[in-house]
């Protein structure tokens, strides 16, 4: 079996939390996207958070 490739670490103490996570998931994409996903859910934004919504979030 080859060695999982690391994630990009999501920002501040929101790592530890999503690492806790890391085992239920089987790609590096699906990773990503779950810390993507938390980081989209802590951003102040106006109005719902759906996640359509946090899909078109720019993280840049």
């Amino acid at each position: 079996m080859t060695a999982r490739v690391p994630c990009p670490p999501a920002p501040g103490p929101l790592e530890a939390y999503a690492a806790a996570f890391d085992d239920l998931f089987r790609s590096l994409a699906q990773r990503r996207g779950f810390r993507e996903y938390l980081t989209g859910l802590l951003l102040p934004r106006d109005g719902n958070k759906t996640l359509t919504a946090l899909a078109g979030v720019d993280w840049a």
